[in-house]
């Protein structure tokens, strides 16, 4: 099987592309799927046309089988369209910080993304059970994506109230919490936080809120990226005199079969820990194995290989991985976790009925003006 593969760069998290492609790699070398690899960087994601070029060359010159896709969905159009008049399956993979795009759903495009829109409503919900009052936390960059509606929106929808938004700058040096720690010391009623950061962004604003006088009762119900549980191995120790909670798409220590090899496997193979993205290269090389193994029956056809998707259940380090017919969007459960001092999260709940809540985000409305960041999320 050829596969070609368009990977970002990320200032944010160095090794994003590395890990997750390491990740494809190392499953279909255990699984034993002949593979040919054709990659590509395509930088931020933010250059619709080099991304292009890249995707023509890997489908019309290589004559890729399937074609894989790190970008968000604006810089994806005109490669839908491509892949449309070929028949040709993009594997469009991103971490699902944003809605649905204009063109979604597409007939040859089948996105396996993190769903973070999707935890980020289930974790606006699950903090206005607890709070009725909170002040909204994101950065410039973090802000500027789907996801952080997606908290907000469904925190008020569920009878939650905002009181103060912070937005900082997005580069550590420049980033300044204090306004958020005055406006918390003033206003005693308010003890909650909905916050949105990823990598050395989140890492800073814990660390400046753990040093504040602001914390007792202080509760974080957080972004998936924030609670990313590598934040103190790269970044510095925490201890957090508060608790932090709320959904993500994945943690280590999920006790089933194929977390467990994934673990065992990547490390093995990279000689690094599992993580994030390479557990997300790890579930797309599930797919692309279930695409060989189906061959015979859609001879990479892509409209043919979704239709092999419509009632198949994946085995994934997630939990069960599923396609949305509708949307064409990869299903699978969002775990429900907190952090101790230490700053490491253990479960404490989640659902696999994330298609409910999935089907409420494809209807929702927008209403206004709305904008946001062309960049990939985490690529930037």
């Amino acid at each position: 099987m050829k596969i070609g593969a368009l990977l970002p760069r990320s200032t944010f998290h160095p090794l994003l592309q590395h890990d997750f492609l390491q990740g494809m790699e190392v499953y279909l070398q255990h699984r034993g799927v002949p593979v040919t690899w054709f990659t590509a960087n395509i930088g931020f994601g933010t250059n619709a046309e080099m991304v292009m070029e890249q995707a023509e060359k890997m489908l019309l010159e290589h004559h890729a089988d399937v074609l894989v896709v790190y970008a968000d969905q604006p810089a994806v159009s005109n490669i839908a369209a491509l892949a449309k008049s070929l028949n040709r399956l993009v594997l469009l993979v991103h971490n699902g910080a944003k809605y649905m795009h204009e063109w979604e759903p597409h007939p040859t495009v089948l996105s396996h993304t993190l769903n973070n829109t999707i935890q980020c409503r289930l974790t606006g919900i699950y903090a206005a059970t607890l709070s009725k009052d909170a002040a909204v936390c994101t950065s410039f960059y973090d802000g500027g994506y789907s996801h952080n509606h997606a908290l907000v929106q469904s925190f008020a929808d569920s009878g939650g109230s905002v009181a103060y938004n912070f937005v900082s700058q997005y580069k550590v040096k420049e980033f300044d919490s204090t306004p958020l720690h005055h406006f918390l010391r003033t206003n005693a009623h308010v003890q909650t936080l909905l916050a949105v950061y990823n990598g050395d962004l989140a890492h800073c604003f814990l660390q400046q809120l753990q040093a504040s006088d602001v914390t007792e009762g202080l509760q974080v119900f957080a972004s998936p990226m924030l609670l990313d549980e590598t934040l103190s191995t790269v970044h510095g120790h925490l201890e957090i005199p508060f608790q932090v909670s709320g959904y993500v798409p994945w943690i280590s220590s999920l006790k089933n079969s194929a977390n467990e090899l994934l673990k065992t496997q990547f490390t093995a193979y990279t000689g690094r820990d599992a993580n994030l993205p390479g557990m997300h290269g790890w579930s797309t090389g599930i797919i692309l194995e279930h695409i060989y193994n189906t061959a015979d029956t859609h001879r990479f056809r892509a409209r043919e290989i979704l239709l092999t998707l419509h009632d198949v259940t994946l085995d994934s380090p997630r939990g069960p991985l599923h396609m949305d017919a509708a949307t064409h969007h990869m299903m699978a459960p969002a775990w429900l976790v907190k952090t101790n001092e230490a700053f490491e999260p253990e479960i404490i709940g989640g659902t696999d009925n994330t298609a409910q809540i999935w089907q409420e985000i494809v209807n929702t409305e927008i209403q206004g003006v709305s904008s946001g960041w062309i960049n990939t999320y985490l690529c930037a």
